[in-house]
């Protein structure tokens, strides 16, 4: 079912929780993929109903171009993935006249983003949808691992009685994350940004066999990165905790990578929480790359 405003929105969600039943969401800037189908498979399978918000969050993604989503495509791929209902909104709606209140955490947006990033705002943008969906679960996807780590800080600190459930990143088989801005990437430019997950994972197996400098790592990786058309920004290993740069690396952290191409950055990353991730590597979900 697609409910096209926030009060019918709430109507149902207040028809759920008189029901007793427990709610799973997925808050989506629209645009869906097969990336946001898994989280979406997976709120359905843990709650009795999914429910999944579409909305190009205007505080995120201004300013910009328009962001390019179809919400009939969207709704028809959240129904097939298991969602119950899909919500969609507009900007009257989510931002009318007078809006000013923000979620803020210091400077650990900009840490774990970098000056050109939105972090506060996607923060805000989700914890509005929890406080208003009170979801018993909600779903974020490992890809977006900053996003996940302060949505996840900020409904503690807020005493948000929800759990935030984390989701693995899904890949394409040549290790490109799924991301709605790969749309604008033809296929030989995925086989180009796929060098980037190589060094990436390159960082993790160095890291396993006991190198610990992460100025030495990041330089034994640049050399896998064979970008042609494409401009590498960033390579880091952060705490997941600070979201500092180490110096030498300590659990949990997180190796992460930009990529720029077609005015896009493309993120990339690995969450290191343990050891077990350290020496195996992440639980990634991996599918078929799309047909050339």
């Amino acid at each position: 079912m697609h409910l096209a405003s926030l009060s019918a929105g709430k109507t149902f969600i207040s028809d759920v929780a008189r029901r007793g039943q427990t709610i799973g969401t997925v808050h989506t800037l629209g645009a869906l993929h097969l990336g946001h189908a898994e989280l979406i498979r997976r709120a359905a399978a843990e709650n009795d109903v999914a429910i999944v918000t579409a909305y190009p969050n205007k505080i995120q993604l201004s300013p910009g171009p328009e962001y390019e989503f179809n919400l009939e495509d969207d709704i028809a791929l959240a129904l097939r993935a298991g969602a119950s209902a899909v919500i969609s909104t507009t900007d009257a709606e989510m931002f009318p006249p007078g809006y000013r209140t923000f979620v803020s955490q210091g400077d650990y947006a900009l840490r774990a983003s970098g000056p050109h990033g939105l972090l506060k705002e996607a923060v805000t943008g989700c914890i509005r949808w929890i406080c208003y969906a009170r979801p018993t679960r909600s779903y974020f996807g490992l890809k977006d691992i900053g996003q996940a780590l302060l949505v996840k800080r900020a409904v503690a600190d807020l005493l948000l009685d929800c759990e935030i459930r984390f989701v693995p990143t899904v890949r394409y088989k040549n290790g490109v994350p799924i991301s709605s801005r790969l749309r604008h990437f033809n296929p030989s430019e995925l086989d180009e940004l796929s060098s980037l997950f190589m060094a990436l994972n390159h960082f993790r197996k160095l890291a396993a066999r006991g190198v610990s400098c992460t100025e030495d790592l990041i330089e034994s990786a640049k050399p896998l990165i064979k970008f042609r058309r494409l401009e590498l920004e960033t390579l880091r290993i952060v705490s997941a905790d600070t979201f500092e740069d180490q110096e030498q690396i300590e659990l949990p952290f997180i190796i992460s990578g930009v990529a720029v191409g077609h005015g896009l950055r493309v993120f990339d990353n690995i969450f290191v929480p343990d050891q077990d991730t350290l020496l195996n590597g992440p639980a990634d979900v991996w599918i078929d790359l799309p047909e050339r």
